[in-house]
C-alpha cells in the first residue's frame, strides 16, 4: 500500500515524500510541475528511487489511475495555488486548482476508501487580526478571508466537512502559517525566505512587512507534523490550527545581522494583514506535536543550504536555545 502526495514535487510535498521514503514507506509524488523542488531536497539517487507521477489533482481520471496503479490507501493533499496567483487568475487557480481539486481528491478518497486524508488548509481563513477579539485565535474562530486564496481554503474546509459527515472519510486539515526553508520559491509569504537566501550568498536582501509578528514554521517541522497526522486515529476536530515559533520580523532581521554583520539588508515597514497567532491547543490535545526548529535554527539552516548550493563554505557557528551564537 502507498501514500499519494499531491504537490509531491513542490515545497512542502517534497519534504513529506522524503520523510516517508526515509522511513521505508511507499509514496507517490503526484504533481504536474517538474522537477520543481525535488532536486533541492533529494539526492540524484533518491530521485531515481522516488515514484513520480505526472498528473493534475483536479482530474479525477488521472488521480484514480495513479491510485489504482500504486494501491494507494492514504492521501496527503498539498497541491494548491497560492496568493497572489489566486487573485490574478481566479478561474484557473481558485476554482479549478483549489476548489475542484479539493472535491476531486475527496471523491477519490471516498471511492477508494482511503484510511486517512490529510490536507493543507491555512490560517488565512481567519483574515486580519482586527476581526478577532483576542489572540491567539481559537481553533473554532470565525472565518474572515480577505483574498481569493483564503476564501478557497475556507470553502475547502466546508466541502471537506460535508464529505466527512456524508461518507465517513477520516480527514484532517492543518492550518499552516508561514512555512519557510530551502526550496521555497512561490507564494506571497516567501518574502523572508528570499531575504535569507540572498544575504547568505552575499547578495542584497529586502524584507517586507517589517512591523509584523509571524509564526515561523520551518518546513521540516511541518513535514514531520503531516506524517504524524497520517498515523493518528480519527480525531474529534477535523481542522487544526498550527503554531511553531511566534516572533517578530525584526527579530528575524536582527538574527540575520548576527550571522552576516556586513549584510546589505533593507526593511520595509508594514504588516501582511493576516492573523498569524493561532491557538494550537486542540492539535496538541488530539495529535501532540513539538516543533524542533526555533526561528534562529530555521534561518541558520536555510542560510547554510543557500551557501552550499553556490559552493560557499558553511558558517562555523552554533546557536543556543535563545538564538545566541556560541
Amino acid at each position: 500500500m502507498a501514500t499519494l502526495v499531491t504537490g509531491g514535487t513542490g515545497f512542502i510535498g517534497a519534504y513529506v515524500v522524503k520523510g516517508l521514503l526515509d522511513e521505508g514507506e511507499k509514496v507517490v509524488a503526484f504533481d504536474y510541475i517538474h522537477p520543481n523542488v525535488l532536486p533541492r531536497v533529494f539526492s540524484p539517487e533518491q530521485i531515481k528511487e522516488a515514484i513520480i507521477v505526472d498528473g493534475d489533482a483536479s482530474d479525477l481520471g488521472q488521480v484514480a489511475r495513479a491510485m489504482m496503479d500504486h494501491k494507494v490507501n492514504r492521501i496527503v493533499h498539498l497541491a494548491s495555488w497560492l496568493h497572489p496567483y489566486c487573485n490574478d487568475n481566479p478561474g484557473k487557480c481558485v476554482i479549478q486548482g483549489n476548489i475542484v481539486a479539493q472535491q476531486v481528491m475527496l471523491e477519490a478518497a471516498r471511492i477508494f476508501q482511503v484510511k486517512k486524508f490529510v490536507w493543507a488548509s491555512s490560517c488565512v481563513v481567519f483574515g486580519p487580526r482586527e476581526k478577532h477579539r483576542s489572540l491567539p485565535v481559537p481553533n473554532d474562530a470565525d472565518h474572515y478571508p480577505v483574498n481569493n486564496y483564503g476564501a478557497s481554503k475556507s470553502f475547502a474546509e466546508m466541502l471537506t466537512k460535508n464529505y466527512d459527515s456524508m461518507w465517513n472519510i477520516d480527514t484532517l486539515g492543518l492550518r499552516f502559517t508561514i512555512v519557510y526553508g530551502p526550496g521555497r520559491v512561490r507564494g506571497a509569504s516567501r518574502f523572508f525566505n528570499d531575504a535569507v537566501m540572498n544575504v547568505a550568498v552575499g547578495r542584497p536582501g529586502e524584507v517586507l512587512f517589517a512591523d509584523d509578528t509571524i509564526d515561523w514554521q520551518y518546513v521540516k517541522d511541518i513535514a514531520r507534523l503531516i506524517i504524524k497526522c497520517l498515523r493518528v486515529g480519527r480525531t474529534e476536530n477535523r481542522f487544526f490550527n498550527t503554531m511553531c515559533d511566534i516572533r517578530s520580523i525584526r527579530e528575524g532581521v536582527a538574527f540575520l545581522y548576527k550571522l552576516f554583520p556586513e549584510a546589505q539588508l533593507s526593511s520595509k515597514p508594514g504588516e501582511f494583514g493576516i492573523v498569524w497567532e493561532c491557538d494550537d491547543s486542540a492539535l496538541q490535545k488530539e495529535v501532540g506535536f513539538k516543533p524542533e526548529y526555533t526561528m534562529e535554527k530555521g534561518i541558520l539552516e536555510t542560510a547554510q543550504f543557500a551557501r552550499k548550493e553556490v559552493g560557499l563554505p558553511p558558517l562555523v557557528i552554533q546557536i543556543n536555545e535563545k538564538g545566541d551564537k556560541e
